[in-house]
């Protein structure tokens, strides 16, 4: 049981370091928006972006033995599309599971607007 998911974070050398969430499945488009826009000082440093939006996505959640892991190159377990943000090319794409068929793909302002609650400056 639980509502699996997963958020890719690609860098600049083509390898996407993928977090998967347990729980994190609901509303998770908004969640990894919201984290996106916190993260958006340091847009183009993709060590300190990806660190930041971990950091949003598991909040209170960091000394839990479960719900939580970090995955280079392939999913984990799965039940919804992937979002993966591309830090050097500055855009979201939601993928199938496959991580070959896109769904829809945005500039990163643009995705942190539609879907975070939070103001982009």
């Amino acid at each position: 049981m639980g509502d699996r998911a997963n958020f890719g974070f690609k860098d600049s050398k083509g390898d996407t370091l993928f977090l998967y969430g347990h729980w994190a499945g609901a509303e998770m488009l908004h969640h990894l928006a919201t984290a996106v826009a916190h993260a958006e000082p340091r847009w183009n440093d993709e060590g300190y972006a990806t660190r930041i939006c971990i950091s949003q996505l598991i909040g209170q959640e960091w000394e839990s033995q479960t719900g939580w892991g970090l995955y280079v190159n392939h999913i984990a377990d799965n039940e919804h599309k992937v979002p993966v943000i591309d830090w050097s090319n500055q855009t979201f794409t939601l993928y199938e599971e496959d991580l070959q068929t896109v769904v829809f793909s945005l500039p990163l302002e643009k995705f942190a607007e539609k879907y975070s609650r939070l103001v982009m400056v």
